[in-house]
């Protein structure tokens, strides 16, 4: 069976951009059609899948000495699995626990921030509230000092008031 590029692809989940980078990158022999396309055979494909699983190891990979080599072939699964793939989980265990020791550490330093923040807000307030007293307390004493005006008395008889009506009437 031969696939094209578009299909090998969709099957590696990559673009075929990045299938026709690795075919020119790796020397891959692949045959051609009429119109100059890549034509894939399953064997092709495995071994551009290959290809994709060390390309996605080698983005946080360790340096090439720490890494195991490449797998012989016929190997049994479970010696591949003791040799390859344990060492790539205790690594990326190893890094997920740094990166959650350091969103621990990012969320402690966001919350101290934050409580610094309110602190401040708080202290804000609380002097604007101790302004605010002193303001009513001077306002309350020079309220109490001020000696009564002569409008405010209320024991005063009130005057009456002659209207210029009743001051005309009295000529006509």
């Amino acid at each position: 069976m031969e696939l094209k590029t578009p299909d090998v692809a969709a099957r590696l989940g990559v673009s075929p951009k990045t299938v026709q980078r690795w075919v020119r990158k790796y020397n891959i022999p692949l045959q051609k059609n009429e119109a100059g396309h890549y034509l894939f055979d399953e064997k092709t494909v495995a071994l551009l899948e290959r290809v994709k699983f060390e390309q996605g190891a080698a983005l946080e990979a360790p340096p090439a000495s720490d890494r195991p080599s490449t797998p012989p072939p016929n190997v049994p699964i479970h010696t591949l699995f003791q040799g390859y793939v344990e060492p790539e989980i205790e690594r990326v265990s190893s890094r997920l626990e740094q990166l959650e020791r350091q969103l621990e550490q990012k969320a402690d330093d966001v919350v101290s921030i934050q409580l610094l923040h309110h602190r401040q807000e708080m202290e804000e307030i609380t002097a604007r509230l101790t302004a605010l007293e002193q303001l009513v307390a001077r306002l309350e004493q020079q309220l109490n000092k001020q000696p009564p005006s002569s409008h405010d008395t209320p024991n005063e008889p009130k005057r009456k008031r002659r209207g210029l009506g009743r001051v005309m009437g009295l000529f006509v």
